[in-house]
């Protein structure tokens, strides 16, 4: 059985397939670069939870909580607030129980004794549904675990004994003073565990004795017979109501003096707390522009809870992984768009306009279910990915310019290119020239016909490229622009694109430079023993410029005296240079020559005396 071997294709490693990984690359880098620092350092944190902010939507308040403010109205009825006897909250104690509230919570510490704590811990005992609150102090750096402190502040003896439960009140705001998350539960350094106020309201809403434990399962707390999503430290984001739907509100001093609506209250959370101006229970949150008291931030705790409306926040693991899909994505496409052309970088700012607006759309979406996405630095990484495709591009263009102006020197001369852009910037590139007196020098190869017939294609071309560049060299050091090339001939012109005063002697110069130097490479290479340069070189006027079509134009040189230049080469014997007479009247004083018999040259009708070419009289 014959095996029929599958075709294998080969990629094609072209130049601008390399291009594209080289950018492709350069993206990768710059990209994870980027990642790495988020993950070590997260520059910006506190304008990033200002960025997040704006795409939490917040939902409308639950009606079973009531907030009751011990405010001005009520310091003004009843006086300062240390000098209130505890018989006034026996009173509102026992007015809310007849309301039917379902829970009193007090963010208040009565951590004093007085004398009337016996009818306060009466009422709060026949009520059955009061919780007071505690406070840590002295919070332990521990990482990982509820927030614990060194010592707690409860309430008196009398009273702690008579409360239904103690929920503590500890409010720790994010690094730029804004509160967006509350522990919900916290450690005293014996090991006592205490809940949040709001969790002990809403534990006895449902009537149900507080957890021996609270272990976390998937970054979740489950309280309730609900999944309450919390960090490593049992914080929990805070899914504030709107501002326009703040909860009920009750003066607490209308609740003491019984002068308040009981249906407000019926069946509902009532959470006591100070909200009288100059408090210092106030605290910053996200979606308000002014300070608001602590009461209404543990009234916002409760409520997330009882509606289930959680906020879960992006972990910076899964954030640098989205980063990370995004580096891909645009390493990937970018190269496709990537040429230094307007068009090209239309196509790549839209595409990553467009990738940014679909992840924002995206987390919008993902925000409204309650799921906050990193916002802030996906952006920075798709703009800094931007700013480095875009300076790659500079850079590639730059590079560009000097493989187009190397590639072009190649095959154009230096002057003459610096001639046509120079032309071109001017608006003058254009077919057409000027006269102007110029010297031109041909050279080309004795018997090269002869020499290449004992050669292979292959060695003919190596011994052009050997020899050739010794004379370009000569004729560029000297000023000269080698203007053509054919076969093993070449021309070279002075005076042309740029005026040179000395340009005859230049020409001779050169040109003897040039045999000198063929004469030296022919004694250290055998292979070149036979191949000799005969020179010719004539001085006069010619039309220099462009000329061909619009298509394709040439800078080159034209007349009878550049036709004259080329007839004395042709009967300039090997290794010897000849000059026109133009030439030799500048040149004479410079060099040593020698006459030769006036000879006849095509298209001259007078026999014309050239000059051999001896040496230098002045270097």
């Amino acid at each position: 059985m014959v095996k029929i071997k599958k075709p294998v294709i080969k990629l094609k490693w072209t130049q601008r397939n390399k291009r594209r990984v080289l950018h492709a690359g350069i993206l990768m880098a710059a990209g994870g670069l980027f990642i790495l620092a988020i993950a070590l350092v997260q520059p910006f944190y506190t304008f990033n939870l200002w960025f997040s902010d704006r795409f939490v939507s917040s939902g409308r308040v639950s009606p079973n909580i009531v907030i009751a403010g011990i405010d001005d109205a009520s310091l003004a009825k009843y006086g300062k607030w240390s000098d209130w006897p505890r018989s006034l909250h026996a009173q509102a104690v026992n007015n809310l129980e007849d309301a039917g509230a379902s829970v009193i919570g007090y963010d208040v510490i009565f951590a004093d004794t007085s004398n009337n704590d016996q009818s306060f811990a009466a009422s709060m005992k026949k009520a059955g549904n009061v919780i007071l609150a505690g406070a840590g102090t002295t919070r332990l750096a521990l990482k990982d675990a509820p927030p614990t402190y060194q010592q707690f502040l409860l309430p008196a003896a009398t009273l702690y004994q008579s409360a239904g439960m103690i929920g503590h009140v500890n409010i720790v705001p994010d690094p730029d003073g804004k509160v967006r998350r509350i522990p919900l539960i916290v450690r005293q350094a014996d090991g006592n565990t205490y809940p949040s106020l709001s969790v002990a309201a809403l534990y006895t809403l449902f009537h149900k004795p507080l957890s021996v434990s609270y272990p976390l399962s998937n970054s979740k707390l489950n309280l309730l017979m609900r999944d309450i999503p919390v960090d490593s430290s049992y914080f929990m984001l805070l899914n504030y109501s709107a501002i326009d739907t703040k909860p009920a509100y009750l003066s607490y001093g209308d609740i003491i003096a019984n002068t308040f609506d009981p249906s407000l209250v019926k069946n509902k959370i009532v959470f006591i707390g100070m909200t009288a101006t100059g408090d210092t229970d106030q605290f910053s949150v996200p979606n308000s522009s002014v300070r608001i008291p602590g009461v209404y931030i543990h009234a916002a705790a409760a409520d997330t809870i009882l509606r289930t409306q959680f906020l879960t926040e992006q972990p910076l693991s899964t954030t640098l992984w989205t980063m990370g899909l995004l580096i891909i994505l645009c390493a990937v496409m970018l190269p496709v768009f990537g040429t230094w052309h307007w068009t090209d970088i239309l196509k790549g700012t839209c595409f990553m306009i467009v990738l940014l607006f679909i992840y924002i759309i995206m987390a919008s979406l993902l925000a409204g279910q309650g799921y906050i996405m990193n916002i802030l630095y996906p952006s920075l990484l798709l703009l800094a990915l931007f700013i480095t495709d875009i300076v790659f591009m500079i850079i590639q263009e730059q590079s560009d310019k000097k493989f187009v102006k190397d590639l072009f020197g190649r095959y154009v001369s230096p002057q003459i290119s610096k001639e046509i852009v120079s032309m071109a910037n001017q608006g003058g590139l254009r077919l057409g020239g000027e006269e102007r007196e110029v010297t031109i020098l041909f050279a080309d190869i004795r018997n090269f016909t002869t020499i290449s017939e004992k050669m292979t294609p292959d060695g003919v071309v190596k011994m052009l490229n050997t020899c050739l560049p010794v004379l370009i060299d000569v004729i560029v050091q000297n000023g000269g622009l080698v203007n053509k090339f054919a076969g093993d001939n070449l021309m070279g012109v002075w005076n042309a694109p740029q005026s040179q005063v000395d340009h005859p002697r230049l020409a001779v110069k050169a040109a003897l430079e040039g045999q000198q130097k063929m004469a030296e490479l022919c004694a250290i290479n055998t292979e070149l023993s036979n191949v000799q340069f005969g020179i010719g070189i004539n001085t006069g006027k010619a039309l220099a410029g462009n000329v061909g079509s619009l298509g394709r134009a040439e800078y080159t040189v034209i007349g009878d005296e550049v036709n004259l230049a080329s007839r004395i080469c042709s009967v300039t014997p090997g290794g010897e240079i000849y000059i026109g007479p133009d030439t030799f009247d500048q040149t004479q004083q410079y060099f040593n020559v020698e006459a030769q018999p006036p000879q006849i040259f095509k298209g001259k009708s007078k026999p014309i005396v050239v000059y051999k070419v001896l040496g230098f009289k002045i270097k």
